[in-house]
């Protein structure tokens, strides 16, 4: 959460603005007030879209329906003007962590937990269907975890970005249903498979597994999910969300009613992740400065916890390991020296074989000498850079603020309001590595290559590989929790 710039507005409607929370997709979000005293998530659109007649259409279209989502499992829509000369959007706040947030934290939920928990969404989902909206992107960031019960945030607004062609955010892998995939149809059943695959999650079951984006969306599509470790009460539940073909999905009603029981609500959580709760305030003067996490266009409002505020707790230190580029120089200097080698017996062989070698031995002796440049070449390219990082060592700080590496004697800071999703996942030739994908606008760094040896764009994918786990002086479970702790809603898990 940053201070207010000069150039932002103090107040948006009747809504008093107090701080600025970051950027979605479509512009600005700004922590906010109701003229009750009650904390709110102040969205205003991003003028280029608002020039833009046919997202204005859109926008009003999906914020009217949107509106009309009612139920105990949603955060809604309060307020709104899309006629406004910058359309803006008000959604309510909700006092509990995010599900991702919770597992990465606490592990995951046992059955009983799961169950109220794919009630709850299913119920969300029954309001929001009856109101012809179409969530699009549920996933376990957008499911708040309340003492009541689950929330469902950012549903349906999202769709208003089609009109512009902007659709990053449409959905991630890994929850996107396969005909949403292979065909961008998009139904209700989309969200049934969403769920399927956002309850596994809770029960620490990813169905299609992990890997690159490609990997991913392929298995989703051609491959069938594997839920061996699920519970067998839940298993078969799962398993029928996740069919292929969007006929043989169960609708929310069916849900509710395999899924829902008797029982205490107030207690559906495990108690680790009720103790969380206590991080938030639910009404009266907050003992904390609230904010929201955001990645999509329009999500509903968390607090940020106790121990995440400014000036009380300072931003998570990794610090670098000096061991992997030790073995780097190593392998280099025996690439260096064995090309060398190479080098000089070519060379050698050429001058006591000027005048009766053949055809065939000098043939050997050209590759030879390709072979020995090709092996110097690589290291004297790459030695100098991993000579500085042995001497300055590579360090990551993940805070309030966002994401700040040092390396090299370079510093790289990627703020939370530009980037649009962080994950850690297995990246080329770095194995497990803090990736981030970055907001429309946000600069880009250069393909890999000897002055960029960690935070470089892979073009193939836009991802930004910012640093590989095995650089830094913790655990890729250390990593995770961290990055939960403070991404909110912007964290992707391991994907």
């Amino acid at each position: 959460m940053d201070a207010l710039r000069p150039g932002d507005p103090r107040a948006i409607g009747r809504y008093t603005l107090s701080a600025r929370l970051g950027a979605g997709g479509m512009g600005q979000v700004f922590l906010g007030s109701s003229p009750g005293g009650r904390p709110v998530a102040v969205k205003l659109v991003h003028p280029g879209f608002a020039a833009d007649a046919e997202f204005r259409r859109r926008f009003k279209r999906e914020v009217e329906a949107a509106r009309q989502v009612g139920g105990f499992h949603t955060a809604p829509v309060v307020d709104a003007d899309p006629e406004a000369d910058i359309p803006w959007l008000v959604t309510a706040y909700v006092p509990g962590p995010s599900l991702a947030t919770a597992v990465v934290e606490h592990g995951p939920f046992p059955s009983l937990s799961a169950r109220a928990l794919g009630a709850g969404l299913a119920e969300a989902l029954e309001a929001v269907h009856r109101a012809g909206v179409v969530h699009r992107d549920l996933k376990p960031s957008n499911v708040l975890l309340a003492a009541d019960g689950p929330r469902v945030i950012d549903f349906g607004i999202a769709r208003a970005v089609d009109a512009s062609g902007v659709t990053a955010l449409a959905g991630t892998p890994g929850f996107m249903a396969p005909e949403l995939i292979s065909e961008g149809t998009i139904t209700q059943a989309c969200d049934v498979f969403a769920l399927g695959a956002v309850l596994a999650y809770a029960l620490g079951v990813r169905p299609f597994g992990e890997g690159p984006v490609e990997a991913l969306t392929y298995r989703v599509v051609h491959k069938s999910p594997v839920l061996d470790a699920l519970p067998a009460p839940l298993k078969g539940v799962v398993a029928d969300c996740l069919a292929k073909e969007p006929a043989a999905r169960p609708s929310p009603a069916e849900l509710v009613e395999v899924l829902s029981s008797a029982g205490d609500s107030a207690a559906w959580l495990p108690p680790p992740v009720h103790g969380m709760l206590t991080r938030y305030f639910v009404t009266g003067a907050p003992t904390y400065t609230p904010v929201n996490d955001v990645t999509g266009p329009f999500e509903g409002g968390r607090g940020l916890p106790a121990t995440q505020q400014p000036g009380r707790h300072q931003p998570v230190r990794f610090e670098g390991s000096i061991a992997p580029v030790v073995l780097g120089l190593v392998g280099h200097a025996l690439r260096l020296l064995l090309g060398i080698v190479l080098g000089i017996v070519a060379l050698r062989s050429a001058i006591e074989s000027a005048d009766t070698g053949g055809a065939f031995f000098s043939l050997i002796l050209a590759i030879l000498a390709v072979v020995a440049i090709w092996l110097v070449r690589v290291p004297l390219r790459w030695m100098v850079p991993q000579l500085n990082a042995l001497f300055r060592p590579c360090e990551l700080r993940i805070g309030a603020e966002g994401l700040d590496l040092q390396y090299s004697g370079r510093r790289i800071h990627y703020g939370w309001h530009e980037i649009g999703r962080v994950v850690v996942r297995r990246a080329k030739e770095a194995g497990w590595a803090v990736c981030v994908f970055p907001l429309p606008g946000t600069p880009l760094p250069a393909a890999r290559g000897p002055r960029t040896p960690l935070c470089h764009l892979e073009g193939r994918t836009g991802w930004i590989m910012v640093v590989p786990v095995y650089r830094l002086k913790g655990s890729r479970k250390e990593i995770e929790m961290t990055l939960a702790r403070y991404a909110g809603a912007r964290w992707g898990g391991n994907a």
